[in-house]
Order: structure tokens, then C-alpha cells, then sequence
């Protein structure tokens, strides 16, 4: 909480080009709390849900065309070590079936979403504005939840840090459920095979 605590200090008392500039650091922290802060009248809160939206969308297209420039081993080791594995495989495959599909599941990905629009960036899975739609969809929709969220908490301030934690909750649970599925699309028949030997024994 000491690094939630720092960043409502710094734009409690910062202009919007240093929110900005946060945004880039840490933009869903820095959209919930601004949006919070906003419904105090400290910000404007359009404002805030604008250039979160917008932000993120340029972050990601910054990745995406610094992938054509990254060596494909980079990424991959940011991803998995060795050579191309499973989970790699899948996400070969899933980039050229349903690339936008896939590129709204790896943004929710945490620490795999750089490495995966980087990825993306490096196959030219997308052209430029089927990125920008697919990857939209996202910006929008979370930028738009978090800010919605942190507006209503900000109307009582002495819940904002109990939101903030259950906030954080629902994205680990979305992000293991997005591994989860992955998981078992990468290794489908194996599950699969394991569940029929299991019911082969209960016969």
C-alpha cells in the first residue's frame, strides 16, 4: 500500500502532464486513483478516463512496432527459456487464427502482455488499425471500469484502499483464469488423455 499511498500523494499535488506521465508508468494504478481524486473535484474525471484510454493504446502500439526491431529470441526469452515450447507454439498458431482474438487475452496477461504485443509486433499479425480496434476494445473497457470504479470509491475515501485490494484480487483471479486456459490449450490432449485414464480406472 506504500506505493499506492505515493502515487495519490504525488497527483494530489501534480498537474496533469506529471499524471500523464504516470500513466505511462503505472496506468491502471494511476486511473483508479486519479479517478477517485477526481470525484473530489481535484480532477477532471473526462479528462482522466480520456488519457487513460489513450495512453494505453499508445503504449501498446509503441510495443508493437518496437517488435519488428527486437530479435524474436529476445521476446521469447522474456516469455519462455529454450527453445520454442508449447505454450509458444499455441500462441503461434493462435496469432494467425484469431490474432485480434488473442491480442485481447494477452493484454490481461500481467507480466506476459509486453512480451506478447512485442511478439505480435515481430509476426505483423495485424495491420496498424485492426491493432488499434482489437486493442481498444480493451483500453476501453478497462479504462472505463477503472475509472467508473474509482470515482464512486472516491465519493468515500476511507473505503479506497480496501477497493483498491479488491480490485487487485479480481485481476489475479481474471489473470490465473486466463492461464488456466491456456494451460489447457496448449496441453488439450494431454489433459484430456489423463482424464479418460482416470475414468478408465474408476471402471
Amino acid at each position: 500500500m506504500a506505493f499506492v499511498a505515493l502515487i495519490t500523494q504525488i497527483i494530489s499535488h501534480a498537474k496533469y502532464p506529471v499524471i500523464f506521465l504516470l500513466f505511462f508508468i503505472e496506468g491502471s494504478t494511476t486511473n483508479f486513483i486519479s479517478s477517485g481524486l477526481a470525484a473530489t473535484g481535484v480532477l477532471n474525471i473526462w479528462i482522466i478516463w480520456i488519457a487513460a484510454i489513450v495512453i494505453e493504446i499508445g503504449v501498446d502500439l509503441f510495443y508493437y512496432f518496437l517488435g519488428s526491431k527486437v530479435s524474436e529470441s529476445q521476446i521469447l526469452s522474456k516469455i519462455a527459456s529454450g527453445e520454442k515450447s508449447d505454450f509458444i507454439k499455441t500462441l503461434d498458431s493462435a496469432y494467425k487464427s484469431h490474432p485480434g482474438i488473442t491480442l485481447m487475452i494477452v493484454k490481461f496477461l500481467g507480466p506476459f502482455a509486453i512480451p506478447g504485443i512485442l511478439y505480435m509486433g515481430k509476426l505483423r499479425a495485424l495491420s496498424v488499425p485492426k491493432f488499434i480496434e482489437y486493442g481498444a476494445i480493451v483500453s476501453v473497457a478497462r479504462g472505463t471500469f477503472l475509472s467508473f470504479l474509482g470515482y464512486m470509491v472516491g465519493k468515500g475515501l476511507g473505503e479506497f484502499a480496501k477497493a483498491y485490494d479488491i480490485l487487485k484480487v479480481l485481476g489475479v483471479v481474471l489473470l490465473i483464469a486466463v492461464i488456466l486456459f491456456l494451460i489447457y490449450k496448449t496441453y488439450q490432449k494431454k489433459i484430456q488423455g489423463w482424464f479418460l485414464s482416470i475414468f478408465k480406472k474408476i471402471k
